[in-house]
């Protein structure tokens, strides 16, 4: 009797045991299938995370359905290793680009090449997506690049940092004008001003539709 009892005893300890790792199996592919659900929901119809677009258009904080977009390669000397004829593939079309010379101090002259286009939301990614990859090319070189968006409407700056996952680093607030610098992991590259480590810069001013808001990567270098 006992050993049947013991033998009864084991198959029972046994179809527990099954029974433990099929719920755990059953909660892992749950879990699987809740974080896919969850990835699919925050990615765009081009397949990339809205969270890791830090621009306006895709960012549905704004109803602009178009956002003016300008680039700046900038060179501390006139000896700058390429021009704008060298770059033979704009990030999107009806983009133009121009050289300019600046004074740098020190009897020394910058020179920049600036190009600018107005785009739609698609051309608002594929403007990324090329600032991601020349930016660092442009760094290499001995350069470095910014790039600068606007549109005709204000933002809640706070919110949108959130949405980005961006964390505010310094800030400023004048009349109707608030500006607020952060550091957002996945872009590149970051500039260091004083202790600060920062990466993307928001200003905005005025409310809803008859405001201005200009988002800049790593920082505003045109005048707002």
């Amino acid at each position: 009797m006992k050993k049947i009892i013991n033998i009864l005893g084991k198959n029972v300890v046994k179809k527990h045991s099954n029974v433990g790792i099929l719920v755990v199996c059953i909660l892992l592919m749950l879990c699987l299938k809740t974080n896919v659900l969850m990835a699919q929901n925050t990615m765009n119809d081009d397949g990339v995370s809205n969270k890791s677009i830090p621009l306006l258009l895709n960012s549905k904080f704004v109803d602009a359905s178009e956002a003016r977009v300008t680039m700046v390669i900038w060179f501390d000397d006139s000896n700058r290793p390429l021009s704008s004829e060298q770059i033979t593939n704009p990030p999107v079309k009806n983009w133009s680009w121009s050289n300019n010379y600046l004074q740098a101090g020190n009897s020394r002259r910058a020179s920049t090449i600036s190009g600018e286009g107005l785009v739609n939301k698609k051309e608002e990614l594929k403007v990324y997506k090329w600032y991601t990859i020349m930016a660092p090319k442009i760094a290499k070189a001995g350069g470095r690049m910014y790039l600068d968006e606007r549109v005709p409407e204000s933002i809640d700056i706070p919110a949108y940092l959130n949405h980005i996952d961006a964390q505010p680093v310094q800030w400023a607030i004048s009349d109707n004008l608030i500006s607020i610098a952060a550091y957002q992991k996945l872009i590149n590259p970051s500039v260091k001003i004083g202790t600060d480590k920062l990466n993307i810069q928001i200003l905005s001013r005025g409310e809803a539709a008859k405001g201005e808001t200009v988002l800049a990567i790593p920082v505003l270098l045109e005048e707002f």
